[in-house]
């Protein structure tokens, strides 16, 4: 084969994973071959100096590997390739797409499913990886590596990956979506935009440190920063007044529903 890698679809995703593997030093431009339908996406790419494809065809029969990084609703598409590469590995980071809905399509092969998240783009992205029965060692240390390249990776059973899609795939919209409605009331209240995103977003990064690195409880942790009668514990008060939390199980479970639609 003549490239180590193929991407197919070079959307929010697909360009992040690339960005951190090319950052990473993982592969060179020259060893990768992209595609994707979007003609001014292929322009800048060329002009950038990476290899594209003119099918999708030429990207699964000329790579070792193919990372599928295309929305679930394109997977029609896919049926109409004539694959002769044998030995591919053939990684998916489609939500709802199983390693049998693979086997579909391109039949008996090495099948790895991702559910990364777009801080991949910073390096910082949140892996989940999950194989197929007939993935060796190897093939699946080499996609491990191209995503510990832009974050974390963690390793779970298939049948849960619809259920982490909330966990770490979208949890990056939910926490923007979070620490905007801080950020936009303390501008109301007269504090400098700048000044409340600098604060807001290291008090984050600071407190997931905390959890991952204090060896507490979170219900301790919260505890912690509450004192009786003062100001955070008012807060939490409307927080728990208004279901906040029964809202985020209601959010993670229509996440969760719409992967199984798709």
């Amino acid at each position: 084969m003549k490239y180590e890698l193929g991407i197919l679809g070079l959307g929010k995703m697909g360009s992040s994973i690339l960005s951190g593997i090319i950052k990473s030093n993982i592969y060179t431009k020259n060893e990768i071959i992209l595609y994707d339908v979007d003609e001014e996406k292929k322009k800048n790419y060329i002009s950038d100096g990476y290899v594209f494809s003119d099918s999708e065809e030429k990207v699964f029969n000329e790579s070792k590997m193919v990372l599928i990084a295309i929305k679930p609703q394109m997977f029609k598409e896919l049926e109409k390739i004539i694959l002769q590469n044998d030995d591919i590995i053939i990684i998916s980071i489609a939500a709802g797409k199983t390693i049998n809905d693979l086997k579909k399509i391109f039949g008996n092969k090495k099948y790895i499913r991702v559910m990364p998240n777009t801080p991949a783009f910073i390096l910082s992205s949140a892996s989940a990886i999950t194989r197929g029965e007939n993935v060796d060692e190897d093939s699946f240390n080499k996609v491990k590596v191209i995503f510990e390249s832009i974050g974390v990776v963690e390793e779970i059973t298939e049948d849960k990956m619809n259920e982490i899609i909330p966990v770490n795939g979208s949890m990056p919209a939910y926490l923007y979506y979070f620490v905007q409605a801080f950020i936009e009331e303390a501008v109301n209240k007269g504090i400098d935009y700048e000044v409340a995103k600098k604060l807001a977003c290291e008090a984050v990064i600071g407190s997931a440190k905390m959890i991952l690195e204090s060896n507490k409880d979170i219900n301790q942790l919260i505890k912690d920063v509450c004192s009786p009668g003062g100001t955070t514990i008012e807060g939490l008060k409307v927080l728990e007044e208004n279901s906040f939390q029964e809202i985020i199980k209601k959010a993670f479970n229509a996440c969760v529903n719409r992967a199984y639609e798709l």
